[in-house]
C-alpha cells in the first residue's frame, strides 16, 4: 500500500525558512523542487518553526518530520539518524540550520516509473479551476523495491508517497508531524 504524505498541521508547529538568508545564500532558488538534484548548489539556510494559524495545540509541539514546499520532507537530527540510511536511495539530504541543530530536507529524487502506474480508475483533480494531477492512482510497489519515498508524474512531481515499509518505520520509531493519506 502507498500513501501521499503530508504533514499535520494541526497538531504540531509549521515550518518556514528565513526568505531573506535563502535567496541571500542562494540567489537563484527555487521552491519548485521537480525532483532534480540541488545539493551541489545548496547552501544551509536558516529555518524555525511557528504556530500556524491551523494550529490547535496547547503547548510548543515540535515534529521529528515534517514538510517543505509540500512534497520535501524535512527531519529532525533524531529522524535523520534513523533514516538517513534507508533513504538514501530515493533522493537527497540537504541540511537546514534550526537554532542549532542541523535539520535536513530530504529532496525525493526518485520518480515512479510509467510502467508502475495503474490509471484505470484515475480522475482528473480540480481545486478552483486549477488542475492538480490525478486522483485514485494504483502504484505497483513490487517495482519500487528498495524506494520507501517516490514522486509521481501523476501530479506534476508535487508531492512525495511512501510505501507501507516506511509508514511502518515511522510509527514503529513514535515519530510525530505527518499524515499519511491513503491514494485510493
Amino acid at each position: 500500500m502507498s500513501y501521499l504524505i503530508d504533514y499535520d498541521f494541526e497538531n504540531y508547529y509549521s515550518l518556514t525558512m528565513d526568505v531573506e538568508d535563502l535567496v541571500t545564500k542562494m540567489p537563484s532558488y527555487s521552491q519548485r523542487f521537480r525532483a532534480k538534484a540541488r545539493l551541489a548548489s545548496w547552501v544551509s539556510p536558516k529555518a524555525s518553526f511557528y504556530e500556524s494559524e491551523n494550529y490547535s495545540g496547547l503547548k510548543d509541539n515540535i515534529p521529528d518530520i515534517t514538510t517543505w514546499a509540500l512534497g520535501n520532507l524535512v527531519l529532525s537530527p533524531k529522524a535523520y539518524s534513523v533514516l538517513k540510511d534507508r533513504l538514501s536511495s530515493s533522493g537527497e539530504f540537504l541540511p537546514l540550520l534550526v537554532g542549532n541543530e542541523t535539520y535536513y530536507m530530504f529532496n525525493t529524487l526518485f520518480v515512479i516509473p510509467e510502467s508502475a502506474i495503474d490509471l484505470s480508475e484515475a480522475y482528473d483533480a480540480v481545486d478552483s479551476g486549477v488542475h492538480m494531477g490525478k486522483k485514485n492512482v494504483k502504484f505497483d510497489e513490487a517495482k519500487i523495491k528498495n524506494h520507501f519515498i517516490f514522486k509521481s508524474p501523476t501530479n506534476k512531481l508535487t508531492y512525495s508517497y511512501s510505501t507501507n515499509e516506511f509508514k511502518s518505520i515511522y510509527d514503529d520509531n513514535g515519530f510525530t508531524g505527518l499524515v499519511f493519506k491513503d491514494i485510493v
